[in-house]
């Protein structure tokens, strides 16, 4: 499970990735569309948690993320100069794909691992499709799901589920009450996923 923090105002970062942490969940994505991604990912970075940047979307962008110490960079789209430069810093890119044309042509990257955007366009059941003839390609669903729908998207044959506002919210917690009941719902969710994949 990868847990997507996208803020569009200024707010507790740190606070909202340390109770996420908290809550057990060890993959964590900020887009960098956040006020201060770069610097709450030099932060995490380091750690036993693995952190990367969402919305990566030039080549400037995917060297500012391997300075600051993110493990991965994730695109809304495929751009092939951006899946490079991210390969030559050591970073894995996960490009974001919806159709069988667009993932051969990541394929042909070399990339194996894609995000799979918006995925609520076709749900579980499309994830379940693509696995036929996609049967080694590592999904990552993305975009619209809601915290109830994790376990059936890991049944369908999802790699990793991202999760976005419907678990983190869609603007920074404001109390120390909405950050504790952040780590009840982070840790709610990761025993969801633990459950559906066991």
């Amino acid at each position: 499970m990868l847990a997507i923090v996208r803020f569009h105002e200024p707010g507790e970062l740190d606070a909202t990735l340390d109770h996420l942490i908290a809550g057990g969940i060890g993959l964590l994505e900020v887009t960098l569309d956040t006020p201060g991604a770069l610097d709450a990912i030099a932060r995490v970075a380091g750690t036993e948690v693995t952190i990367g940047a969402g919305t990566v979307v030039t080549v400037d962008q995917v060297r500012a993320c391997a300075d600051h110490g993110a493990r991965f960079i994730v695109s809304p789209g495929l751009q092939p100069a951006v899946v490079e430069a991210a390969l030559e810093r050591s970073l894995v890119p996960i490009p974001g794909v919806l159709t069988p044309t667009e993932i051969l042509a990541a394929h042909s990257l070399g990339l194996q691992t894609l995000k799979l955007f918006p995925a609520s366009l076709g749900g579980p059941e499309y994830v379940r499709t693509l696995r036929g003839p996609f049967s080694t390609t590592a999904f990552v669903p993305t975009g619209g799901i809601e915290l109830a729908e994790l376990p059936r998207y890991l049944e369908a044959g999802a790699a990793c589920v991202g999760l976005g506002s419907s678990l983190v919210g869609p603007r920074p917690p404001g109390t120390s009450a909405e950050l504790d009941a952040l780590t009840v719902r982070a840790r709610h969710t990761v025993t969801s996923a633990v459950e559906a994949t066991a």
